[in-house]
């Protein structure tokens, strides 16, 4: 087998999109034992309980997960009591997921504790303010280059 010399460039992927993966575990496991649902299904509750409500197109978006793949999480949210999905009537292509009471409560418990403790622990406990500024910058240059920046969506007031 022929051995290469990775580029500085595919390095730096391959070490922040598996610290990333690190950071996810970790998470996870936190937020699981107090909260009784995944990081992704509470990452799609925060960022509904943020607008208020989401149509599902965009949940799929932000989330990087398939539309087949939201609709099954946002259905498990459902079964919950945490989630409810509606359709306005001038617009049945629609569909829009909302916090119910209950699913307000279980976000509001989570994300002060344990939530923000894990973000503040696992992901910016071994980073300096300037590594946090320059991953913010970073982060934003990336969606900007593709299309994905919006400051409403990740930098809300």
């Amino acid at each position: 087998m022929e051995r290469y010399e990775p580029s500085d460039a595919l390095l730096a992927w391959l070490y922040v999109q598996q610290g990333v993966d690190a950071v996810r575990v970790a998470m996870s496991e936190r937020v699981e034992a107090v909260a009784g649902c995944s990081l992704l299904e509470h990452e799609a509750m925060y960022r509904i309980g943020m607008n208020g409500r989401l149509p599902m197109s965009e949940l799929s978006e932000l989330l990087a997960v398939s539309p087949s793949g939201v609709t099954r999480l946002v259905e498990r949210l459902v079964r919950r009591g945490w989630v409810e999905r509606s359709q306005p009537p001038e617009n049945r292509r629609v569909v829009y997921a909302a916090l119910t009471e209950e699913g307000r409560r279980v976000v509001t418990a989570t994300t002060g504790p344990t939530y923000r403790a894990a973000v503040a622990e696992e992901f910016a406990g071994t980073l300096t303010d300037r590594d946090l500024a320059d991953l913010k910058r970073i982060g934003r240059k990336l969606l900007e280059a593709h299309g994905k920046w919006d400051a409403q969506r990740f930098a809300p007031n």
